[in-house]
């Protein structure tokens, strides 16, 4: 791994009415610990942060407003999909925070299930909403459309899209989201280039001590992504699309919080932290800015071998979908 570490810039105020406001306590962390975020290598010579900002289900100004105080606060990696419909918010962000284009990571997505040509189309106007004239990581979305249509042909189909439109250099690296094993062995059947990244739901209550909770249709194949070289990143880390009652666990749950209490830290941080240490990068999401420097501060301090033996061992929050798991795998 590496860091990359970028000058503090801070915008105070309100870009569109919504909460986004800097409070004294997180200007006055951030101004003593610009912090460093360390990265991972997912494909030769590409290096994505291990936290980032998410932004699914921000309309184009929260985006911008959230993207904008995460630029200012240091963050080094945004996430975000032609189908969230807040690119241009996001790039009217980029373009405000005057950080330099080697000084920030931005990964998109497009949907599945297209056509070469209709994807070909999808990947420049993802890359021309967010006024860039690369993205450091595309994915493909899902393994089919959200309705379930494509199949195989349209998984290899898109691929070949994505493999031309890294060749040409509009990304840095290619990879996929929702994929289970079936979806990742049609694109590896005809691929020059192989996924870099598979972005699935991962939170505590998945993890590998709890069989009930980490399977392979719960976790997408999450043992194989590993045995294949392709580098497993979760979203949802704190199961935003769960149940309020399962999101609260991982926030403010006896769990978290306690072990949180033994490292000064909240029980989201301890959420986040039990990914990162296992390895898997997270874009949590939120336009406080308070939870921004907190979702960051990740890296400075260890979980011990108990507290993660707990954490791995959690048979609570299941992952979002249907009792038997994420509800990708049986996809077509």
């Amino acid at each position: 791994m590496r860091c990359l570490r970028d000058p503090l810039r801070f915008t105070i105020g309100e870009a569109d009415g919504s909460a986004i406001m800097l409070s004294i306590a997180s200007l006055a962390a951030a101004y003593s610990a610009p912090p460093t975020i360390p990265t991972i290598e997912i494909a030769p010579g590409v290096h994505m942060p291990m936290a980032g900002l998410g932004t699914w289900q921000y309309n184009s100004s929260v985006a911008e407003a959230a993207t904008l105080a995460a630029l200012n606060m240091g963050y080094t990696h945004i996430d975000t999909a032609l189908g969230y419909l807040n690119q241009d918010g996001i790039a009217r962000a980029i373009k405000s925070s005057g950080r330099s284009r080697s000084s920030f990571f931005v990964t998109s997505k497009i949907p599945g299930g297209l056509s070469e040509k209709d994807a070909a189309s999808n990947l420049t106007l993802a890359v021309s909403q967010l006024g860039l004239d690369f993205v450091d990581l595309m994915l493909v979305h899902f393994p089919a459309t959200w309705g379930g249509k494509g199949g195989k042909a349209m998984r290899q189909a898109t691929w070949r899209a994505m493999e031309a439109f890294v060749k040409a250099g509009k990304a840095k690296a290619i990879g996929i989201s929702h994929y289970c094993k079936s979806h990742v062995e049609d694109v590896l059947e005809i691929s020059t280039i192989k996924p870099a990244v598979n972005q699935v739901q991962y939170h505590v209550g998945m993890g590998p001590l709890n069989p009930a909770g980490n399977g392979d249709n719960a976790t997408d194949y999450k043992d194989y992504m590993t045995s294949v070289g392709i580098t497993y990143q979760g979203f949802s880390p704190l199961c935003g699309p769960c149940d309020p009652s399962d999101h609260a666990e991982l926030i403010t749950g006896d769990l978290v919080t306690s072990i949180g209490k033994k490292y000064g830290k909240t029980g989201a941080q301890v959420s986040l932290k039990w990914q990162v240490q296992s390895g898997i990068p997270v874009i949590p999401k939120t336009k406080n800015t308070d939870y921004m420097a907190q979702n960051i501060d990740l890296f400075d301090w260890v979980l011990s071998d108990v507290d993660m033996y707990a954490l791995n061992s959690a048979k609570t929050p299941i992952v979002a979908g249907d009792a038997e798991g994420s509800g990708d795998c049986p996809v077509p």
